[in-house]
């Protein structure tokens, strides 16, 4: 199910995951856990907060739990991810204390425990979680050390961010029929600044958004047909004007006519084990690479 949050299980019960993607591109997200993005090669975009940042090889960003954002990376561009339980920063800055900029200025440790990490993750020494939970509090230890601060803010979310995460459960519920007004009332903003909002936030227009969330509907009703509904009837509950349209919009997104569809196709790749019944935002184009 589509969905702005992401439940992810962390690899071992010390709550760290570090993993490579060729291509990653993911729809709008946050998650509980804390996440160091590392582009190894090529170009990779990542939107937090509404705003773009542009990272070039050896470049890597902090996202925080909770904050919005998305990672778009160049083609045959590898991002290394690293993703940890937020309860360690409070050990680290009991005051909470918060990085002044996403983009970090030292990097060179960061890509030194994302190797660690890889390695001992791969071969499951005794102690391995302990390990990477070492690994991982002595990397953010370093970061605040050098990184510049500010003090805590009282929410983490503007007024205009809180309504977009509003904003994407009222899409979840009603996309069927909820229309770009719809939106723009939702969000109390004029047609033109909508438009250029949730484009910053989510790194695609509202209509590419809500076509993507009509079809994750669509393919869940084709996978699991009780009702012996034709491709018409199912493009029309799903909100699609048109056959046409439908025909058109799930062949762009996912390569494959209708009624062409493997069984049991998901339109998103799990890219942790064992994620159930959670939004999982990483896009098919994403190719997770053997740890």
């Amino acid at each position: 199910m589509l969905a702005n949050f992401e439940q992810r299980d962390s690899c071992g019960k010390m709550g760290v995951w570090a993993g490579g993607y060729r291509n990653l591109h993911n729809l709008p997200h946050w998650h509980l856990e804390c996440e160091l993005i590392c582009a190894d090669s090529g170009e990779v975009t990542v939107s937090h907060s509404n705003t773009p940042y542009h990272l070039s090889q050896g470049n890597c960003a902090f996202i925080n739990s909770g904050e919005i954002h998305y990672i778009k990376a160049a083609e045959d561009s590898i991002t290394g991810i690293i993703m940890f339980d937020a309860s360690l920063l409070t050990d680290i800055s009991p005051r909470g204390f918060q990085l002044m900029s996403p983009i970090l200025s030292y990097t060179s440790d960061v890509f030194e425990v994302y190797k660690a990490l890889k390695k001992e993750l791969r071969e499951k020494k005794p102690f391995h979680d302990m390990k990477a939970n070492c690994l991982v509090t002595s990397l953010m230890i370093d970061i605040f050390r050098r990184e510049s601060l500010s003090e805590p803010k009282k929410s983490r979310d503007s007024s205009a961010v809180l309504s977009y995460k509003n904003l994407l459960a009222e899409i979840e519920e009603k996309c069927s029929y909820i229309t770009f007004e719809d939106a723009c009332s939702f969000m109390g903003l004029s047609k033109p600044y909508f438009s250029k909002f949730f484009k910053n936030i989510s790194g695609m227009t509202f209509s590419q958004y809500l076509n993507i969330i009509r079809l994750e509907k669509a393919i869940q009703l084709l996978n699991h047909n009780d009702r012996n509904l034709s491709v018409t009837e199912i493009a029309s509950l799903c909100g699609f004007d048109t056959i046409r349209h439908f025909n058109r919009v799930f062949k762009d997104i996912t390569g494959f006519s209708p009624r062409q569809l493997p069984r049991d196709y998901i339109l998103t790749s799990h890219s942790i084990k064992s994620i159930k019944h959670n939004f999982n935002p990483t896009l098919p184009c994403s190719e997770l690479l053997n740890i």
